[in-house]
């Protein structure tokens, strides 16, 4: 079990909800694993506060009313207890849309502020109104680059256009793409293809959501938005403000903002980086007619001042969607990501190095135009397009590695290099420990 797997499955192990063997690979992953661990204590430290939090609550009046609606509510299968709501994670399904709502305006009413339950109320009632949400189509524009990670953000990039499409009934099935990256779980498997590198990778199972999609998916589904958002104000003490105005059609509106903040301190290498690690001020608005959540906005904090990011221009409820969304033919000659390594005859050479060792046997491999000892420190082969760009390459600088605490299982090794043609590259290597052969594998920020 990996880092990814153990922590999709901390609440259930922790609640006793997996499977013998299950549970055995979590608790040996986290054994050897120091960042799981330390997930494990903030989800059991969680636990203990929501517990507190419902002892200290429990004559309050509105406890039973609150109560009584979630006990109305359908709810899921054995493993969507509460805390797996509150930790819904990209391979488990939650409570109902209405019953999560119930459940968090009860937490939020008994810990929070006026103003925060007001918000939590907007939020259960856009939530109920999709409680039977058979489809949901979004289509939004995000300043990122066409190519990169799906929750990766720049705010000096132009806006391109994201879109998800999400089938819940008969069969659950999703799409999410931007230009020249797209995710496809057509209810069997889960795809990725990545166009500019004719990269694909497969995961041979469904999911509810993958490969840092998870942000969008969160927007299909009201009930999600509201755990994380609600819970989070909970335990950070974020800034929430509800106000009314007019909208363009006439119909009066909701409008919920959430002052977000990632936790980390700007000398952070990967702060705004991400959706997860960026400070941000969300703006959800909600139709007060029809209870239905109508458009997002999420500006980024950056240094230079406040920069709209995302917005959320189109959301289609329940409007049927052509099957061909969720089929997706590969080229024929794609290449394919590896989710192990293979080992080595000399591997042990290899899983001595140090991060920059690695960095530095990597960019000289490419250098030579040596493809093979190039893609040792890889989990993909070397594309054409990548072989022409890099071939001759000469190593300006490599510095010292350091760590995010974003990340804390990556190491970024500074470097800077001088292409062929006179083109001077300077970034940060991404570098990761394959668990299966001990190896560093570039992760990101290189070629």
């Amino acid at each position: 079990m990996n880092c990814a797997e153990c922590r999709d499955n901390l609440v259930a192990c922790l609640e006793g909800l997996l499977d013998t063997e299950q549970a055995r690979q979590c608790r040996a992953h986290l054994e050897t694993c120091a960042a799981c661990r330390a997930e494990c204590a903030s989800v059991t430290g969680l636990q203990q506060r929501l517990a507190a939090s419902g002892r200290v609550a429990a004559e309050v009046s509105l406890v039973e009313p609150v109560m009584r609606r979630v006990r109305q509510q359908q709810l899921g299968p054995e493993r969507n207890t509460l805390m797996n709501l509150l930790f819904r994670n990209r391979w488990g399904f939650g409570l109902g849309a209405a019953a999560g709502a119930a459940a968090l305006v009860l937490i939020v009413f008994l810990v929070s502020p006026r103003t925060q339950a007001s918000a939590a109320e907007v939020l259960a009632r856009g939530a109920k109104a999709v409680s039977k949400l058979s489809s949901i189509h979004l289509r939004g524009q995000l300043r990122t680059a066409p190519q990169d990670n799906f929750s990766y953000i720049n705010p000096d990039l132009d806006f391109v256009t994201v879109e998800l499409w999400k089938q819940f009934e008969p069969e659950l099935k999703w799409r999410v793409e931007k230009p020249a990256r797209v995710a496809v779980m057509d209810g069997q498997s889960t795809l990725l293809f990545i166009r500019t590198a004719n990269l694909a990778m497969r995961v041979p199972r469904p999911s509810q959501s993958a490969f840092d999609t998870e942000w969008l998916h969160e927007m299909a589904d009201p009930s999600e938005t509201l755990t994380n958002e609600l819970t989070a104000i909970k335990a950070h003490g974020w800034p929430v403000t509800l106000k009314r105005e007019q909208g363009a059609d006439g119909n009066p509106k909701s409008v919920i903002t959430i002052e977000a903040k990632s936790g980390l301190p700007d000398s952070d290498y990967l702060k705004n980086k991400f959706f997860m690690t960026a400070d941000t001020r969300r703006v959800y608005v909600f139709d007060d007619q029809t209870k239905l959540l109508e458009s997002v906005r999420i500006y980024l904090h950056a240094t230079s001042g406040e920069v709209l990011i995302f917005e959320l221009q189109q959301i289609d409820y329940n409007r049927p969607i052509d099957p061909a969304v969720f089929q997706f033919e590969l080229p024929k000659n794609v290449n394919w990501y590896q989710l192990e390594m293979q080992k080595l005859p000399d591997n042990e050479k290899y899983a001595s190095m140090t991060a920059a060792q690695a960095a530095r046997a990597y960019f000289e491999a490419f250098g030579r135009g040596d493809w093979t000892e190039a893609e040792k420190f890889r989990r993909s082969p070397v594309d054409e397009a990548t072989k022409q760009t890099v071939s001759g390459l000469e190593i300006v600088s490599l510095g010292q590695s350091f760590t995010s605490a974003a990340s804390p299982e990556a190491q970024f090794v500074p470097y800077e290099i001088k292409l062929e043609g006179g083109r001077v590259i300077k970034h940060n290597l991404a570098l990761k420990k394959d668990p299966a052969t001990g190896r560093w594998f570039v992760d990101g920020g290189g070629f």
